[in-house]
């Protein structure tokens, strides 16, 4: 089995390439696969046994959707459990999901919602973080999403991170496109925010593409990287240095070769310094 290193390129492991991943040798071009542990973590049989084959040959990390570690809800532990018997089952280091909230009282929702970034709120969100750090014996790793939707009187993102991480010695998936949009949607330069969050506190980066509609950026891990992106990548290796890439497509697959080339050409371009 091959680490993930510094230097590591990923892809997301997709339904539609699980089989032609579990049966071909391993993709050389490939150093990790990240998958959604919910989609996993209940399941036998044949897919069960895909997901084992697939780990012989990749490491795997895992990115969440159900946390929500930012609702008025109380954490679901027994969840959380699951969690780490499944990150423990397939020798998963890193688990990361998404600094925002995505329950209410009724049920999880079909989005990811901004938590308000206020100072009454972050023990609160540290405290729950720390509470997940506990059961799963890693560091916590959260995404900055992409918002539609700005509270008032709410300080800068990066200065609401940069208090979490003091908090919980968690640590950031930096979401290289989920940085370009929010800017251009509102209004402030993304490399400033590049520059204002913690050296060493990133685990690894996500690049993507996104689509404009009426004048809004929407993230939508449908298309391409754009080049914008992919200049605002170049300048976070220089200022954060190489940590592992993922690049996602979530709709619009192509061909697992067609993604590989991509992955390929986006990682060469944004290491050519």
């Amino acid at each position: 089995m091959w680490p993930i290193t510094q230097t590591s390129k990923g892809v997301g492991l997709r339904s539609e390439h699980i089989e032609l991943i579990s049966k071909l040798p391993k993709n050389t071009d490939i150093d990790f696969l990240e998958l959604a542990p919910e989609n996993w973590m209940s399941i036998g049989g044949e897919k069960r046994e895909y997901l084992q084959e697939i780990s012989k040959k990749y490491p795997l990390v895992a990115h969440g959707l159900s946390l929500s570690i930012g609702d008025c809800q109380e954490l679901n532990i027994p969840f959380i459990e699951k969690i780490n018997k499944f990150l423990n089952d397939f020798k998963i280091d890193i688990y990361s999901d998404h600094l925002s909230m995505s329950r209410d009282k009724q049920g999880y929702l079909y989005d990811l919602l901004p938590i308000p970034r206020r100072k009454e709120n972050i023990r609160y969100i540290a405290d729950r973080i720390n509470c997940v750090q506990d059961i799963i014996q890693r560091p916590l790793v959260l995404e900055n999403i992409s918002y539609y939707h700005s509270y008032k009187n709410e300080m800068p993102e990066s200065e609401f991170i940069s208090n979490i991480i003091s908090h919980t010695d968690c640590k950031i998936l930096l979401d290289i496109n989920n940085i370009y949009v929010n800017s251009k949607n509102h209004n402030y330069c993304p490399y400033d925010m590049i520059k204002e969050i913690p050296i060493n506190s990133v685990s690894y980066y996500h690049i993507a593409g996104h689509i404009e509609h009426n004048d809004l950026l929407i993230d939508t891990h449908g298309t391409t990287v754009q080049q914008e992106v992919i200049n605002l990548a170049k300048f976070t290796f220089l200022h954060h240095g190489s940590k592992p890439l993922l690049l996602e497509r979530d709709n619009n697959l192509p061909s697992l070769d067609d993604l590989v080339n991509e992955l390929n050409m986006i990682d060469r371009s944004i290491r050519a310094m």
